[in-house]
């Protein structure tokens, strides 16, 4: 049975702690965000046994333990690491979480902060220059998880990875795959020149098609801005520049889905150059 302390007032620190995090300012005060519903949890869980983040306080709304043993087990898992415990009413539940139909279950827990991997042998970077959309900065996370890529890596400008709506987008891939902010295009390119990385960028007006570039070796895809693109300084220091045909009349498709066609084209190339071996 999980010891949980009970949340009795709208006033509660706990609960006004809670609501700050679905601010930039309270997030970044805090250094907290909050996750919500039994799959995000369980993935903020996991992670915690990885050593990538803390669970800080984790609240759960009245009866949801009777749902079922899958509920039981999550809540047995989180009294084993979470920090708090709070058992909350249907209407203080409410008020703490952000979304329209609250799943019961969530957590305020630390930023995840991954261990330093030399950056030395055949990596593959995502590079995400001022991508604004809150929606395509999670689906573009959560792709980048589920292709391997060693992390992701963000100029200054790009949507926070923690909003409220990108980190519902990312499904939990926060918790899995390292996010680094970079103040100029100067900074990202001498750390990607010195890992070793070649640039592919994703151009409209590339030399060549996404299928026909070499993505052997060390490489940072780079997908840019909704609307300006690529910044020209990570432009013009792309060793390759392809573009996705595109049948006519149609101008661009949708950042997230872009970033996709060119993250599984590197995977299907590399799979199959390590096959060839």
């Amino acid at each position: 049975m999980v010891r949980a302390r009970e949340l009795t007032s709208t006033q509660n620190p706990m609960v006004k702690l809670m609501r700050s995090l679905y601010t930039r300012r309270g997030r970044d005060k805090t250094g907290l965000v909050p996750v919500e519903g039994s799959r995000f949890v369980n993935e903020a869980l996991l992670a915690a046994r990885r050593g990538v983040t803390t669970i800080e306080a984790l609240f759960y709304e009245a009866g949801f333990d009777e749902k079922g043993p899958q509920q039981q087990a999550l809540l047995e898992a989180a009294g084993a690491c979470a920090r708090q415990i709070f058992r909350c009413s249907p209407s203080i539940f409410r008020v703490l979480t952000d979304t329209e139909t609250p799943q019961g279950i969530a957590a305020a827990v630390t930023r995840p902060v991954f261990p330093h991997e030399p950056s030395s042998g055949r990596q593959f970077y995502l590079v995400v220059d001022r991508v604004q959309d809150p929606g395509n900065m999670g689906t573009i996370i959560r792709t980048a998880a589920a292709a391997g890529v060693n992390g992701v890596l963000c100029l200054k400008g790009t949507v926070d990875p923690f909003n409220p709506k990108t980190l519902r987008a990312t499904m939990g891939a926060v918790f899995r795959i390292p996010i680094t902010f970079y103040d100029s295009p100067q900074d990202l390119l001498d750390e990607l020149f010195r890992w070793g990385c070649r640039l592919i960028a994703a151009d409209v007006d590339g030399d060549q098609y996404h299928f026909q570039a070499d993505y052997s070796g060390s490489i940072a895809v780079i997908v840019g801005n909704e609307g300006q693109g690529i910044d020209p300084s990570l432009l013009s220091a792309a060793a390759i520049k392809v573009r996705i045909p595109l049948a006519s009349g149609v101008e661009s498709l949708n950042a997230a889905v872009a970033c996709g066609v060119l993250l599984y084209e590197a995977v299907r190339f590399r799979h199959l150059e390590a096959d060839r071996r």
